[in-house]
């Protein structure tokens, strides 16, 4: 994660490369690379957008381009509590294993929750859920395919710089492709080097 806030604008670079092979087998191999800048238009209200590309084999596709941008809002904004809620429409094509793509309108709804628990201990809460709907469709009243990302983690400081995270990802995907898994989930621990 990259991230710099200047005075109006903060820009936010996110990149997961999961791959995992043994025995000839690749059980895992997760791509993802998003791209989110916010405006912030009153100390609490913001825009975004977000252009974001994952890769997932074993969910059942080959590529999936998000290209989103909506409203946010500042819920809770303290030095020790944060919790800010996004919403907007969003474009998605979707190119399955088997080669077959799929052109989507949905909604994504999302939120960053940040509890600084003590002066070395973060807990850290983000979510961006999508619903998709099958064909054109001006409001979305009930969707297709529902897609759920969910990261929590947990931030002990070590030092200024260092930290270690204990964290579970979960994405869900509620009408996955042929052979492709419906819930994939993660649980690591990392150091962390903030400069």
């Amino acid at each position: 994660n990259l991230e710099r806030k200047g005075i109006d604008w903060q820009h936010k670079l996110t990149a997961t490369v999961d791959y995992q092979r043994s025995n000839g087998r690749t059980s895992r191999e997760r791509y993802l690379f998003a791209y989110e800048p916010r405006y912030r238009i009153n100390a609490d209200l913001f825009t975004f957008g977000l252009a974001q590309y994952e890769r997932d084999r074993i969910q059942g596709f080959a590529s999936r381009y998000s290209l989103s941008g909506g409203l946010g809002y500042n819920v809770i904004s303290t030095s020790d509590l944060k919790l800010a809620a996004k919403a907007g429409p969003v474009l998605r094509r979707t190119v399955l294993v088997d080669g077959s793509s799929e052109d989507r309108l949905g909604g994504l709804a999302g939120f960053d929750f940040d509890w600084k628990i003590n002066k070395r201990l973060t807990f850290t809460q983000d979510a961006n859920m999508v619903a998709e709907t099958g064909g054109n469709a001006t409001l979305i009243v009930d969707s297709d395919s529902t897609t759920l990302a969910l990261n929590s983690g947990l931030e002990a400081k070590i030092s200024d710089r260092l930290s270690t995270r204990l964290s579970y990802s979960l994405n869900y995907d509620s009408s996955p492709p042929p052979r492709g898994v419906s819930t994939d989930t993660m649980t690591r621990f990392t150091m962390v080097y903030g400069f």
